[in-house]
């Protein structure tokens, strides 16, 4: 097993929670659902949870208080909470969950993909759009959210950055007939996947950038899991890469 990344290919069967990572600080889960099945997820007490709707809406109650998400929308679970999620029509539904370590009481919260004002950021070869849901300035111990929206045929996570304190994944969208080459790599090796729509990658060290084919774009949610440290979005840029510029950017050096 890689100490670097897992690769998922995309979720086929309905109505389970599947497991793609899970350590002592956090974990990271997925389902497919629709109007017929429901998926229930109590947090430990001891846990934090956001929940993406990243393909078709659905609904998700929280001891009680419900939430209508729309396609990309986010909720905030706090520790302790009994979540349940519905499909709302006969179209499956992808649920991804990211769960982190918490001491603290947070209300849940939703946050909308359509109230986000978005930004690109990068220049011509590594142009992508970035939407921060969950940010450093959001309720939260560990976790942060948001979606990255790749330019047909150009680089994201570009310049080639890590944040070895962190764990995170992706998964993808957007690519459609196409398919993206995702990289992990650290001081020991490097390994190179073929990623297609709905495919998951869990990052648990290294370098990860990406590229899609040629008139594809590369898009996908991500949720972060902080495991050592204050919580925030600070990476470390590859040393052979440290004067390529970032441009505006949602992560600092």
């Amino acid at each position: 097993m890689s100490t670097r990344g897992l690769y998922h290919r995309a979720l086929r069967e309905i109505g389970k929670l599947r497991t793609l990572y899970e350590d002592k600080i956090g974990a990271y889960r997925w389902g497919l659902l629709n109007s017929n099945i429901s998926l229930e997820l109590k947090i430990p007490s001891d846990h934090e949870a956001v929940i993406a709707c990243l393909k078709n809406p659905c609904k998700v109650e929280i001891d009680g208080i419900i939430f209508h998400l729309e396609e990309k929308d986010v909720v905030y679970a706090g520790r302790g909470h009994t979540v349940t999620i519905e499909g709302l029509d006969e179209e499956e539904s992808l649920i991804v969950i990211g769960e982190g370590a918490s001491n603290r009481d947070i209300d849940p919260y939703i946050k909308r993909f359509r109230e986000v004002e978005g930004f690109t950021s990068g220049y011509q070869g590594y142009r992508r759009d970035i939407y921060v849901l969950i940010g450093e300035e959001d309720p939260a111990e560990r976790l942060l959210a948001g979606y990255t929206e790749g330019w047909p045929g150009e680089w994201t996570s570009y310049p080639p950055h890590k944040h070895d304190d962190k764990t995170e994944v992706y998964v993808y969208y957007g690519l459609e007939r196409g398919f993206g080459l995702q990289m992990v790599e650290d001081e020991t090796g490097y390994e190179v996947y073929k990623v297609r729509d709905w495919d998951a990658m869990v990052f648990k060290r290294g370098y990860h950038p990406n590229v899609p084919s040629p008139n594809s774009r590369i898009c996908y949610l991500w949720i972060l899991c902080q495991v050592v440290g204050e919580r925030s979005l600070k990476v470390e840029v590859h040393p052979d890469f440290r004067d390529i510029p970032m441009g505006k950017s949602h992560l600092r050096r």
